[in-house]
């Protein structure tokens, strides 16, 4: 974590629980965006941020593909400390997540595989219901 994230604190950085019925769901949408934005996340959230693609995987490589050339060393390296990135970005982004949903929300969405699925997720189960209520308060 960068210094500047670090002075943030995390009260800044705070996003009340999401309640088990989705009643407070666009607060918490809006309060979980900022936050992951001003952690450099949103990416992870919105699904933006794509997991690197392995040089092995490219045209005319296979996955017993093994880098013999400086370049291809180099690729190799960069597309490694990149996955580690990618990685610990979505890790957080699901512990922020499951961090702010009740039990009965973890359950439904653990094997889930991104901060974006499962954010989708809630979003699909929550969004028509939210709508409803916002009309009923006009």
């Amino acid at each position: 974590m960068s210094s500047s994230n670090s002075k943030l604190g995390e009260d800044f950085l705070h996003v009340p629980k999401l309640v088990a019925d989705g009643e407070n769901w666009m607060t918490y949408k809006d309060r979980l965006s900022w936050s992951v934005d001003a952690r450099g996340f949103l990416g992870h959230l919105d699904g933006i941020e794509k997991k690197p693609i392995d040089p092995s995987m490219l045209s005319g490589r296979g996955a017993s593909w093994l880098p013999t050339m400086s370049d291809e060393l180099r690729e190799l390296s960069t597309y490694q400390s990149a996955m580690k990135e990618w990685r610990m970005g979505k890790a957080i982004m699901k512990q922020q997540i499951a961090g702010t949903i009740p039990d009965s929300l973890f359950i439904q969405v653990k094997n889930l595989t991104t901060a974006a699925e499962i954010f989708t997720y809630l979003s699909n189960l929550f969004e028509k219901r939210s709508r409803v209520v916002s009309v009923e308060l006009l």
